[in-house]
């Protein structure tokens, strides 16, 4: 009985298989603000491109948002949990040392999903992209579709920006996948992009 009882108890194992793509989300602490400053946030896109590089890992997309973020990553060597310790662990030993906090600076586990399938690949790309404008801020409550919409591809803190042309490339940032199920000539890719994620 007390076997089954641990086994129960026990963390979920997560599957990691060479090529496997995720949904990566991750919480702050509590509810806390992730970030305090726009250096937290270059801070934790630098441990990103130095975890991409290290693990070699491929990653296709980025949101970060005050309490949380979302990660769309692909591991051609199995290896997600190695990636995210380093995104995770390197990121919160800045965090607590800048700001002079102890503890986690994340919430328990990141959560992870496979991704399978392009079209399910592509309408979870528009779903990250669209976080901005679609969780509740009280600043766009009020505003029209075309507001928010010019507000989407001036974040900062995405990688909608560069895939619509609207933005600096992040060289960290593989946009080849998701661009080229657009189904179109590579110079009108970003514009159709653009017009797939907005028309959601």
């Amino acid at each position: 009985m007390a076997q089954l009882y641990f086994a129960f108890m026990a963390r979920q194992l997560r599957i990691e298989y060479p090529g496997a793509i995720y949904h990566v989300t991750v919480r702050s602490n509590s509810r806390q603000d992730l970030f305090e400053n726009d250096m937290d946030r270059k801070y934790l896109l630098s441990c990103i491109g130095e975890a991409v590089d290290i693990y070699q890992t491929r990653l296709y997309l980025f949101c970060l948002m005050s309490n949380h973020f979302h990660l769309v990553v692909e591991t051609p060597r199995g290896n997600l949990n190695g990636f995210m310790h380093g995104v995770l662990t390197g990121y919160s030993v800045y965090f607590n040392k800048v700001h002079n906090r102890h503890g986690h600076v994340t919430q328990g586990r990141y959560g992870a999903r496979l991704v399978s399938g392009d079209e399910y690949l592509l309408k979870l790309s528009r779903y990250v992209h669209l976080n901005p404008v679609k969780i509740k801020i009280p600043a766009l409550a009020d505003k029209s579709q075309s507001y928010k919409a010019e507000y989407l591809r001036a974040y900062r803190w995405s990688s909608y920006p560069a895939y619509i042309g609207k933005g600096m490339r992040n060289k960290f940032v593989d946009y080849n996948p998701i661009l080229s199920l657009m189904g179109c000539s590579q110079k009108t890719m970003p514009e159709r992009y653009m017009v797939f994620v907005e028309g959601g």
